[in-house]
């Protein structure tokens, strides 16, 4: 059982607590406002990681001293059955999830009272509230800290639903990729791509999906979805599937009228030739800034090729220039989140410069990380006016051939990796050359 493979990886992680439990808190539906209105319930990730379950207001706790699970199920009302669900036995819990004993929300407090244990782990001070009133030492640091290591280095069966969630997203990419013509509204888009998740059972989005043609497309998490995609304009699909808790994420960017002009066509591949680069250079040992700075390389010798900058590339990079065309971090892990946790261990900061400050994830990598690598190229008014006003950034900025890309947008094209023992699988199954695409587009 996929969870008590992880409950044992994080318990490994505790094996010199002494009188002390893992306390942790599933998530609850949530309503619109003050209205009845539910949003769709969805567990919390750490929870589900543990337990599997994924109905809501339940608890666990894990005994550090014998070992033992106990998970804590909510004490239903004959109502509940009739307006929100199934109401379950208790043996159903045992038989499907495996707990060593059951308790009710209702007895955790005496529970507690008799446990009397010395030190309590809480993933945060909002899950802390619920047991401070038994006057019980807490600690919030560590087990955010260890979920993270635990969770960002992925089982085979955790990779196994990795890998499904990637095959359905690419499946739904390439059916968009086929969809597109000049004239549709985005929302159209993102209808066709939801309607192939749903249709194959994924009924929960990772994320909430970006659909953007034209200038909306150097809107980094643009999700209005609510413009016509015109003809001359470039479209920016961002979107991922949902398998079993898992995440996908995959950008593509392509013409609407599915034929890159030389200008697309000159941008893009400067693009997709740092991300082809930054794959290529995955494998157990690298580090994630490493890659970062070798896309920002090979992005700004591309747009000096290109005619938009001059100067020697060691002073572009001294100076940051690439953070005005690849404003973001080039990847993030995933897992049970999109943006998914261990990104950041005890001890490591954020480096404090342009671009990298939003890297979501600085670690070496390992075997049995998932990532995704997602380089890009934008022409975002609010970043180059000021650059263009700027004495030492203007030096390096052919200002009037920026000019006419002010409304161009994005292009962003993005791969999810797992990093091997000697390399790295590439779970990303959708066109990205310009041949490729305009061959999809074409049919």
């Amino acid at each position: 059982m996929l969870e008590k493979e992880n409950q044992a990886k994080l318990l490994s992680l505790f094996s010199e607590a002494q009188n002390a439990i893992i306390y942790l808190k599933g998530g609850s539906v949530i309503h619109r406002y003050d209205t009845d209105f539910e949003y769709p319930f969805r567990q919390e990730s750490n929870f589900w990681y543990l337990t599997g379950i994924t109905e809501p207001d339940f608890q666990l706790i894990l005994d550090l001293e014998d070992k033992t699970y106990l998970l804590v199920i909510p004490r239903r009302s004959a109502s509940y059955s009739v307006w929100m669900g199934y109401v379950h036995s208790e043996n159903y819990y045992y038989e499907n999830f495996a707990p060593d004993r059951i308790i009710y929300n209702d007895q955790v407090e005496s529970y507690l009272k008799r446990r009397k244990p010395e030190l309590v782990y809480c993933l945060n001070q909002g899950q802390a509230e619920s047991i401070k009133s038994q006057n019980l030492e807490v600690n919030t640091e560590t087990l955010p800290e260890a979920l993270g290591y635990c969770r960002s280095i992925k089982t085979e069966a955790e990779i196994s639903k990795l890998t499904m969630a990637s095959k359905i997203a690419s499946e739904a990419h390439i059916l968009c990729m086929e969809s597109l013509q000049p004239g549709m509204f985005e929302y159209e888009m993102k209808s066709i791509y939801d309607a192939y998740n749903t249709q194959h059972g994924l009924v929960h989005p990772p994320y909430n999906g970006i659909h953007a043609g034209g200038a909306n497309s150097a809107i980094l998490h643009y999700v209005l979805n609510s413009s016509v995609i015109r003809d001359g304009d470039m479209y920016l699909i961002d979107a991922g599937s949902e398998y079993e808790g898992y995440a996908s994420d995959i950008s593509r960017t392509y013409p609407a009228n599915g034929k890159f002009t030389p200008e697309q066509a000159g941008l893009y591949d400067i693009a997709l030739q740092a991300l082809d680069e930054c794959i290529a250079g995955i494998r157990p040992g690298v580090k994630m800034e490493d890659l970062h700075l070798h896309a920002c390389k090979v992005i700004l010798d591309g747009l000096k090729d290109f005619g938009l900058l001059k100067g020697n590339t060691s002073d572009l990079l001294e100076n940051n220039i690439f953070a005005l065309f690849f404003p973001h971090g080039l990847g993030h892990f995933l897992g049970l989140d999109t943006h998914d946790v261990g990104g950041y261990l005890k001890g490591t900061s954020k480096i404090d410069r342009p671009g990298l400050r939003f890297l979501r994830a600085r670690r070496t990598l390992e075997e049995g990380m998932v990532l995704t690598i997602e380089p890009g190229i934008y022409f975002i008014p609010s970043l180059l006016q000021p650059a263009f006003d700027d004495k030492n950034k203007s030096s390096f900025l052919c200002i009037d051939k920026i000019k006419p890309f002010m409304k161009f947008g994005g292009i962003r094209i993005e791969d999810n990796i797992l990093v091997t023992g000697d390399g790295h699988i590439n779970l990303t199954h959708v066109p990205k050359t310009r041949k490729d695409i305009e061959e999809v587009m074409a049919r």
